[in-house]
């Protein structure tokens, strides 16, 4: 009987447990083990519905707890800290600081990654993040008064990637649906991109398509501006441009946390992701294993699976059915990405996205619905078809009763 421990609750992390919770169940052959600080799974492509006050917690967020009983694995509401590889043991620190260990045959990390802020003056100091729900949550606290006040709001987004887009099209969104009922009520939302596009990672044609639904929608698009520090209330540019806002988020670039660089001679590279080979084992021991963001994984044609939340998923779903084999003594198959291409929610009726490796192009309502069908797929592997229905059924009731729910200012 071996003991799998999967550290990090995010997709690739829950969808993991999940599969071989579900696996192992019934013979009781393995003991599998998520190590989580948090409470409650949010799906992180969605993270600025809750910056945005327009996520519903009620029906779309997951509890550990409840769902580790519902699917037979065991959940410990703690962070990881260190790695012992000779023990095979890790350090775990729990909400109120206890430290402990824990023993494992087989470990998967999988915590993701975070805004990366290139080292720029102040902007830890003067800039909120939204790399987690509570940060996400922080701005929603932040970003709410301002929706409150009888005069227009300034908001400043760095960073025009699809959390940035999304965040400002979300913002603008619900800002002009308030303004029928306070007409003064309006944030003034400018995006700020180093680049010389919105979306640099796409196609042109997406970006230039993702560019005008933002302009239209009344977002302020700035491209080709560097931010070289942050103050408080304003940013200041590499060519010394002021611009000023009651609230300033950093959604540029992304980067691992520092601590995995400091795990027991694991390797990492420049942005702190732990190297892995095509199997998904870490390049230092076989026996421990990274999937998601937090992973530099090699494909065939010498490029690496991009930060991306499907290659997360792939990688979970990959990882899932190879830890069995290799359990069952079989020799574990490479992970090969396969890109699915982008979508970008921009707002709640519109979105574009970018299919057959970039060859085409689409936009509108449909591909918003497309959109949400990748989240129901995300809910499906951890609940089944059955209460994904009934959540979408009782997302339309409560829709029908109060449209405008979603955006109810508390």
């Amino acid at each position: 009987m071996s003991k799998i421990v999967v550290v990090g609750g995010g997709a690739a992390g829950l969808e993991l447990v999940t599969r071989l919770g579900k696996q192992f169940a019934r013979r009781r052959e393995h003991e599998v083990i998520l190590v989580e600080p948090a409470s409650h799974h949010y799906w992180k492509p969605r993270l600025h519905e809750i910056a945005a006050g327009t996520f519903d917690q009620e029906l779309d967020a997951v509890s550990y707890l409840q769902h580790s009983f519902c699917n037979r694995y065991q959940y410990v509401q703690a962070s990881m800290s260190a790695l012992s590889r000779a023990d095979k043991q890790i350090e775990i620190r729990d909400a109120n600081g206890q430290i402990s260990t824990l023993d494992y045959d087989y470990l998967v990390i999988a915590v993701g990654a975070v805004s990366n802020d290139f080292k720029t003056a102040g902007v830890s100091e003067h800039c909120l993040f939204l790399d987690s729900a509570e940060q996400a949550q922080r701005a929603w606290d932040h970003i709410n008064p301002l929706l409150k006040a009888d005069e227009s709001r300034q908001i400043s987004i760095v960073g025009a990637g699809a959390t940035g887009v999304e965040l400002a099209a979300e913002l603008a969104k619900v800002s002009n649906q308030l303004k029928r009922y306070r007409r003064n009520a309006e944030l003034k939302i400018t995006l700020i991109e180093a680049s010389d596009r919105v979306l640099p990672a796409g196609p042109e044609c997406m970006s230039q398509k993702v560019q005008h639904a933002l302009t239209k929608s009344g977002v302020n698009v700035k491209t080709n501006t560097r931010i070289a520090r942050a103050e408080e209330g304003k940013l200041i540019t590499d060519n010394g441009e002021v611009l000023t806002a009651s609230l300033q988020l950093w959604a540029a670039g992304i980067k691992c946390a520092p601590w995995l660089a400091t795990l027991d001679g694991l390797e990492t590279n420049r942005l702190n992701q732990l190297k892995v080979d095509q199997t998904l084992r870490t390049s230092m021991d076989e026996n421990i294993f990274v999937i998601g963001d937090s992973a530099e994984c090699p494909q065939p044609d010498g490029s690496f699976v991009p930060p991306r939340a499907q290659a997360a998923n792939q990688a979970a779903e990959h990882l899932a059915r190879q830890l069995i084999r290799m359990l069952k003594g079989k020799a574990m198959k490479p992970f090969i990405f396969n890109d699915g291409g982008m979508v970008i929610a921009v707002g709640h009726d519109y979105a574009v996205g970018s299919l057959m490796n970039n060859k085409l192009i689409v936009r509108g309502r449909f591909v918003r619905n497309l959109y949400d069908t990748i989240f129901r797929l995300h809910q499906k592997i951890l609940f089944g078809w059955g209460r994904v229905t009934a959540l979408v059924l009782l997302k339309r009731v409560k829709a029908s009763l109060n449209p405008f729910y979603k955006h109810n200012i508390s």
